[in-house]
């Protein structure tokens, strides 16, 4: 039954490292308050053989936090991409090539404040966008997730799956990819504060 199935499931996720990703959306606002992070996590004891870390400052900030964080085993990563790799005449956004020249290994994709706020990005965009980071080579954090009306209207599987479908359809059956190079992040719009 589905007990089974599940526990199934999980022995077989149980060799993918936990993942713990941090997107700092626009935080810390100044220079010397990403230093002071930077610091903290230098600072911080080691992760577990088993966790991967992965941090996703500002564009602007990027390069001072290459700079400033000294550990290894942090991964960075950017908050989004434009869908075409190549650079071009795309105001405001990164290129995948952009990303790998800078040795970034993840990109966040499909949070809520661009499906909703900032840029109204669809499913269908956020599809095509994982398809290109993933033919590069960069892992993607792939949000989905619901908004309060929707929570309480009882569609809350619905719209995950519509999120879901173009990202699946990018992903196709590459298990390694699944494995290594994508993590989907269930955030659900009504619980981000």
């Amino acid at each position: 039954g589905v007990r089974r199935t599940s526990e199934r499931s999980l022995r077989k996720m149980s060799s993918r490292r936990i993942f713990v990703g941090g997107n700092w959306k626009c935080n810390p606002p100044t220079k010397s308050a990403t230093v002071a992070l930077c610091d903290t996590l230098n600072g911080a004891s080691e992760f577990p053989q088993n966790c991967q870390v992965v941090v996703c400052p500002t564009a602007l900030h990027m390069g001072l936090v290459q700079e400033k964080l000294s550990r290894k085993d942090v991964g960075l990563g950017v908050q989004n991409v434009w869908k075409d790799a190549k650079a071009g005449a795309w105001t405001g956004e990164l290129t995948i090539d952009m990303v790998k020249d800078f040795g970034l290994q993840w990109v966040v994709l499909g949070h809520s404040e661009r499906r909703h706020t900032v840029s109204s990005e669809s499913s269908q965009l956020i599809g095509e966008k994982v398809a290109t980071c993933l033919k590069a080579g960069v892992g993607v954090i792939a949000c989905i997730g619901e908004k309060l009306e929707e929570r309480e209207n009882g569609t809350t599987m619905d719209v995950c799956i519509e999120q879901l479908a173009p990202i699946v359809e990018a992903v196709g059956t590459d298990k390694t990819a699944w494995k290594d190079s994508v993590v989907i992040a269930y955030e659900p719009v009504w619980a981000i504060g």
